[in-house]
This record gives structure tokens, C-alpha cells and sequence, in this order.
């Protein structure tokens, strides 16, 4: 007899399979992964993480609220890319469907490659890949639809969502519960998450300080995911969260934190240029294109020198037509007097080289420029940021 065909997202109970005329042995085989108690999810079609999160508030948790980097994810708010058995990464993956921001619960297949056998996850996909390139996942813009293959699912992702205090329910291994006093929430493509700010909160108590930055910075970024965020709004919520866990961290961030920037390694570039004692740059200053006359924009830059600084992240040299681009834009720039410096993962973890040719570009251009000696020997140690998870102990 032909096996039945597992319908494609799907994340049902039990009982449901069952009807769906599912054997035992075929529920407790490698084709389907056990989400929460009860329900599973085709390995190689799964649910995405707003499916499960769906099932997880209206079937398993009741009234349970969706938190922390789970909502990050979905709000589309910057996390890093090892955040939660890479939550972070999946966040990178999310696509349009409509109008909504889906989330994967696994990772959609380059092409050209494979999908991978038994035993391919998360983790030792991605997870190993970052951590020996050194190079962060940046959640910069939306695929249109979803991928057309993913990596089989072998380990869901794990999922934060908060209760009141009291209640002891919980939903599997897959699931970490928060149980809190009230904080804001809202509806959000059907579900019901923690109000933005209040996950900035929730982030603060898990991020350490340049990450939480990022994550500021990608709510009020110049193409945010959600509209009506700003800086000062932000600095109003927390000052009515003073007494919980995160908000010193919070507003220590928002210190730092800026409107307008296009992507986490921005972030990093300029809060290293900052500590280097470097003067704070304009962010995205718009300069017109005399070949184009289209505005480009420097992601940092000191335009009274004509300074500008350009973080370029791995996706620069993915394809021959985007090296291309980039090319000309820097020449277009260099022949209207910008003398351009460019910022890789590499320079934010030893910034020496880095730092060295901005001071001699500042010289050069009669700027002021800070001493070498805020980034050499064990100074470059202390401003250099790893993109690999923090250390536990």
C-alpha cells in the first residue's frame, strides 16, 4: 500500500494523524518530529515557527504569550545568529508570504547543494559554518516566498513564551516558559506576542551589550519591521519597567542605540569607531551619484571631510553582479572626492588594520584623528568583538 503523504507545514496532534490514516510506527518513525506533547510536524516539510507558535498558544499553553527571542524573530528584531539552537539564523531565513513575516523552522537549501541525510540540523549546519568563518547572519531583508527546499528537521528550535506567575504548566523539552508579572502584549499576524519594547526588555536580561545595540538599532533602522518605533518612544517604556530584571541594560543600550542604520554590522563599525575615540559619524548620509543621479548612501561617514566608512558583510562577494555594483558605487563616490574605508567581520575582531588607515585618512584630510594607542597592543584586544557566542561558566 502506498504510505499516506503528510500534508506539507503541518503540525497536528496525534489523533489527527492517526485520522489522516498515519500508522503508530510511522508516528514514532524519523518522518515525523515531535514538536510539543501530542503533536508532530512532517521532518522533511515542517511547521514554521509561527505554526508552532500558533499551536503552542491556542492548543497546548493556553493564553501563553509568545516572548523573548522567539519574538524577536518573528517582529523581525536583530538577534544573534547562535540565539536559541539558531533561532537567530532561522530569523536570517525568514521570507514574505503575503504580507506576513514566516520564520523557518529549518534552513532552506543553497542552491546547487543538498538537502542534507539523516542527522542534518540546525546546529551543526549553520552553527559550525558561523563559528569558523567569524561571520555573523545578518537579518537584513525578506526573501519574497517561501524556499523551494529545506535541511530536514531533526531538533525544533527552542521556543520562549511567558505565563503568570503561578502557573505550572509546561510544554516539553522544546519550550522554555517564562513565568512574569503582567507586561504589555499585542496581536501580531495572529498571534499574541510581547509588545516590541517589552521583548527589548526581555532581550536586555540575555544579551550581552553590543547585541542588545543591534537590536535597538533594527527597530528604528531606516527600513524598520514594524512602523511608529523610535528611540525616544523606547526610552518612554522603559522608564515604567525600572524594577525588572534587563532594564538597567536597557537603557545603557539606548545610550548607544541610533535611528536610521541599515544592518548589525553598521552597528558594530560605528560603536567601534566611537571607542577607538574616533568623533561619532553621521549614519547613512545621502550623497548623489553623478553617473546614476541616484542618491547613494555611505553607511557611516564624516562628510565635512569627505571621510566615509562602509561595512561590507560575506553577501558583497556572493555574486559577480553585487561585486560589481559595489565597485562601481565606490568609484562613482571616489571621483566626487570621498575617500572610502572599508570595515569586514575581520576588522571588528582585530581592528588594528583597520583603524590604523582611518587615522591616516583623517590625517591626510587635515582632520583631527585619535591616537594609535586606543587600539594597539592590548587595547585592539579590549575594542576587538567576537561574533562567536558568549562564553559560559
Amino acid at each position: 500500500m502506498r504510505a499516506t503523504p503528510l500534508p506539507p507545514g503541518a503540525l497536528l496532534p496525534r489523533t489527527e494523524w492517526r485520522a489522516l490514516g498515519v500508522s503508530a510506527q510511522r508516528l514514532a518513525g524519523p518522518g515525523l518530529v515531535t514538536v510539543f506533547r501530542g503533536f508532530a510536524t512532517p521532518a522533511a516539510a515542517p511547521a514554521s515557527v509561527n505554526t508552532m507558535c500558533r499551536v503552542l498558544q491556542r492548543n497546548v499553553l493556553p493564553g501563553a504569550i509568545i516572548s523573548h527571542t522567539t519574538a524577536a524573530a518573528i517582529l523581525g528584531i536583530a538577534i544573534p545568529w547562535w540565539s536559541d539552537r539558531g533561532m537567530g539564523v532561522l530569523s536570517s531565513a525568514s521570507f514574505l508570504l503575503g504580507e506576513k513575516r514566516i520564520v523557518p523552522s529549518t534552513l532552506p537549501v543553497p542552491p546547487g547543494d543538498k538537502a542534507g541525510g539523516p542527522g542534518a540540523s540546525i546546529l551543526s549546519e549553520v552553527g559550525n559554518a558561523r563559528v569558523e568563518s567569524g561571520l555573523p547572519v545578518d537579518p537584513s531583508g525578506l526573501h519574497p516566498g517561501p524556499p523551494t527546499a529545506v535541511r530536514p528537521l531533526t531538533t525544533p528550535p527552542l521556543l520562549h513564551c511567558r505565563l503568570d506567575p503561578g502557573t505550572q504548566r509546561s510544554a516539553g523539552p522544546h519550550v522554555l516558559v517564562h513565568r512574569t508579572s503582567r507586561r504589555a502584549s499585542f496581536t501580531y499576524q495572529e498571534l499574541e506576542l510581547s509588545h516590541p519594547y517589552v521583548v527589548l526588555l526581555e532581550l536586555a536580561s540575555v544579551l550581552e551589550h553590543d547585541d542588545l545595540v543591534i537590536a535597538v538599532d533594527s527597530l528604528i533602522s531606516r527600513d524598520p519591521p514594524l512602523l511608529g518605533a523610535s528611540l525616544e518612544a523606547i526610552w518612554r517604556a522603559v522608564g515604567s519597567y525600572t524594577a525588572h530584571w534587563g532594564a538597567p541594560a536597557l537603557r545603557k543600550a539606548l545610550r548607544d542605540a541610533r535611528p536610521n542604520t541599515d544592518s548589525p554590522g553598521e552597528t558594530r563599525t560605528r560603536l567601534l569607531l566611537m571607542r577607538a575615540g574616533f568623533p561619532e559619524p553621521v549614519i547613512n548620509h545621502p550623497v548623489v551619484d553623478p553617473d546614476t543621479t541616484k542618491t547613494r548612501y555611505l553607511d557611516l561617514a564624516y562628510p565635512e571631510f569627505k571621510i566615509g566608512v562602509e561595512y561590507d558583510g560575506d553577501y558583497h562577494r556572493l555574486t559577480k553582479a553585487q561585486w560589481r555594483a559595489d565597485q562601481a558605487r565606490k568609484d562613482s563616490l571616489a571621483s566626487l572626492g570621498w575617500d572610502l574605508r572599508t570595515f569586514t567581520g575581520q576588522d571588528i575582531t582585530q581592528p588594528l588594520r583597520a583603524l590604523d588607515a582611518l587615522q591616516r585618512t583623517f590625517t591626510r584630510a587635515g582632520a583631527r584623528a585619535p591616537s594609535s594607542s586606543n587600539w594597539s597592543g592590548r587595547a585592539e584586544e579590549l575594542l576587538g568583538r567576537s561574533f562567536r557566542p558568549p562564553a559560559t561558566g
